[in-house]
């Protein structure tokens, strides 16, 4: 017989054990198979999940961990809409927003997630992913001002700094820890609030992330309103530093908001209430990119 013959009958012995193997592998426990190596933990995955998700997913012709999208029902969507509208209501009588308000020539009101065009939108992490009842439950009311300074370089050369007060509701679909909201959410909402507040400083209006640090104080809570403050400290040429602090202003709202709540609550939505809590600070530095020209411009409103 020739060698390339006892190869080949070799090869083939070796594929029909190893498909044996595989049909037994659901028996032998999943923390075993993964000290075994990548290659049999890999295998056993699918196989090992309840019988009734394999065969959801095979009917379903998609992943075991594939879930229909549903669409609202008209009553589901009528309550998310109720839910904004008592929101608004309860952000127009804080006296943080009432004195913004009041100061038009100092400070411009946006919800800058509401200018995207629809077909962006939906592909935005906060404007279209984290969206929704539950979540970010109506787009974030941002407050802008800049004005104009003089580059700390010597050049002779004028930028914009710029401040932002940003008011936005966190719901309960968005915890790390059962209670307690995630982290890393904060760290995407400052790093949003940021890029919109260097948005002034570059001349194409668009500002990347080079570096943000953010230092937790305390926890966040779910279904509170927050007030993010941000403002740019320095700027130089195509970059800018920014820095900011979040806090939850008393009171729990419990949705849907009713008018009873909003009446009762008015006296605990400010931010100097002593039981309004600071739960975290961050600093940035952006960069305007040298291909800003080829970008979409998202901020720039």
């Amino acid at each position: 017989m020739s060698t390339f013959s006892q190869i080949t009958r070799t090869l083939m012995r070796t594929s029909k054990a190893r498909s044996v193997k595989s049909t037994v592998l659901p028996s032998v426990p999943i923390a075993r198979l993964h000290q075994q190596g990548p290659s049999r933990s890999a295998v056993v995955h699918e196989p090992a999940l309840p019988q009734s998700q394999g065969t959801v997913s095979s009917q379903a012709g998609q992943s075991p961990f594939y879930t229909p999208t549903q669409t609202p029902s008209k009553s589901q969507s009528k309550t998310a809409s109720s839910d904004e509208s008592a929101l608004d209501a309860l952000i127009s009588q804080m006296p943080l927003v009432q004195s913004l308000r009041q100061s038009r020539k100092t400070y411009k009101e946006s919800r800058p997630h509401l200018l995207i065009t629809p077909a962006i939108r939906q592909h935005h992490f906060v404007g279209g992913s984290l969206a929704g009842s539950g979540k970010l439950t109506l787009a974030p009311y941002m407050w802008t001002s800049s004005k104009k300074s003089e580059s700390e370089s010597g050049s002779g050369k004028s930028t914009r700094a710029s401040s932002v007060v940003s008011v936005f509701h966190i719901g309960r679909d968005l915890c790390g820890h059962p209670g307690f909201v995630h982290g890393g959410l904060l760290s995407v909402l400052f790093d949003e609030v940021f890029a919109r507040c260097v948005s002034a400083a570059f001349p194409s209006g668009l500002g990347m992330t080079a570096n943000l640090n953010v230092d937790f104080r305390k926890p966040a809570l779910p279904d509170r309103l927050y007030v993010l403050r941000a403002q740019t400290t320095k700027v130089e040429g195509r970059k800018a530093w920014v820095e900011g602090k979040m806090t939850y202003v008393p009171l729990a709202l419990s949705l849907p908001v009713n008018d009873t709540s909003i009446a009762q609550g008015c006296d605990m939505l400010s931010e100097d209430n002593g039981d309004a809590v600071m739960v975290s600070e961050a600093r940035a530095l952006f960069v305007e990119p040298k291909f800003a020209d080829s970008m979409v411009s998202v901020y720039r409103t």
